[in-house]
């Protein structure tokens, strides 16, 4: 798919290659519940922190006890060795485990052990449905505004900005979900695996930019993705690696219920209430492993709107908090006629030791159908 757009494949080799480009000062975020419209309109640019599977963490290791989601331990592990010098701000949500405890972690670091890190910020938000947790991410959203003006080289966020921002990524969320409407369309017309690659490249560029090539893309002729249509549920992908795995398998991932997925951008947001809209949108549509209650109708929606005829979950050797939910949502896909199967205590990347496993789901799923 990015062989029509040449400089989108170039963000995802180079993580930085945009941001540093830019001339902005460089604010890297993680997960899908740091407002990214809050950073873009402070003049700053917002990167989702880059992961990749490493094949040794050392630096990492020296600090990390075992119980850490793999993608944390990667990350920490590239600050660490000096390649993310150039960020100047770096929001850890309160809503994963492993990214709140890795919080208290960097600041240690930086005050006991004198390693050089990017100073980071703790976005308080809560993921219960009550109106004293509204009142409290709001109190939290305005705490990270003031920490984003006194970036060096952000400036003042008017009420102006914020509108001009929010209007800007809700035309993004729009046109991907046009782009996205392929992939749900039977039969499947774009992969799974250059989906993950579009919502990654989507966290690496601006707005204004990543739009201008969702307009390329919307005119471009769609290519058929055969394969049983797979929900991919869990934890979260920073590679399209597993989304190949179950291609080979015969399968074709359709939606991706995680936060590195699907849950990404959420629906627009109404720009109108300024601050709090944007507060009540990471509040009620940001998604999390820290949600309650558990978000099955989400899922069900997921469900129905790819067509998706099987549900694979899969979760790393460390996730701490995703799989407590796989008996409620196996039980809620059910109800609509599909098969589920859980990959737990899986390894950071997948391999392709998975595929018979999955073939043999896929297969057996198929012939009850």
């Amino acid at each position: 798919m990015f062989d029509l757009i040449p400089e989108l494949a170039d963000v995802l080799r180079d993580p930085l290659r945009a941001a540093r480009a830019s001339g902005r000062p460089i604010v890297m975020f993680a997960s899908n519940n740091v407002p990214v419209e809050l950073i873009h309109a402070a003049g700053c640019f917002p990167l989702q922190w880059p992961t990749a599977p490493l094949a040794a963490t050392p630096h990492a290791d020296r600090y990390l006890e075992a119980g850490f989601d793999p993608m944390a331990r990667s990350a920490l592990e590239q600050l660490l060795r000096g390649d993310w010098n150039d960020v100047q701000l770096l929001i850890l949500p309160r809503t994963i485990d492993s990214l709140q405890r890795l919080y208290y972690y960097l600041c240690e670091l930086r005050r006991s052990f004198s390693e050089t890190l990017p100073e980071p910020f703790l976005y308080d938000l809560l993921h219960t449905p009550f109106d004293t947790s509204a009142s409290h991410n709001l109190v939290s959203t305005r705490a990270l505004l003031e920490q984003l003006e006194a970036v060096p080289g952000a400036q003042p966020v008017s009420d102006v900005r914020l509108a001009e921002s929010v209007a800007a990524y809700d035309r993004i969320r729009l046109k991907l979900a046009t782009i996205l409407a392929r992939r749900h369309a039977e039969p499947c017309q774009l992969a799974g695996e250059h989906v993950l690659e579009l919502y990654t490249v989507a966290q690496r560029v601006l707005p204004e930019v990543f739009e201008s090539s969702l307009d390329r893309l919307l005119v471009s002729q769609p290519t058929a993705a055969p394969g049983v249509r797979v929900l991919l549920a869990g934890s979260a992908h920073d590679t399209p690696a597993l989304h190949r795995h179950i291609a080979n398998a015969g399968g074709q991932v359709v939606a991706d219920f995680h936060w590195r997925g699907d849950l990404l951008f959420g629906p627009p947001i109404e720009s109108s209430r300024g601050l709090t809209g944007l507060a009540e949108h990471y509040h009620r549509h940001s998604l999390s492993c820290r949600t309650y209650p558990v978000p099955i109708l989400a899922l069900l929606d997921s469900a129905r709107n790819s067509r998706a005829q099987v549900a694979l979950f899969f979760y790393y050797d460390e996730e701490e908090a995703l799989t407590w939910d796989y008996p409620a949502q196996r039980d809620a896909l059910k109800t609509l006629g599909i098969q589920s199967f859980a990959l737990e205590r899986q390894p950071y990347p997948p391999t392709g030791a998975l595929e018979p496993s999955i073939r043999e789901f896929i297969a057996r799923a198929s012939r009850s159908a």
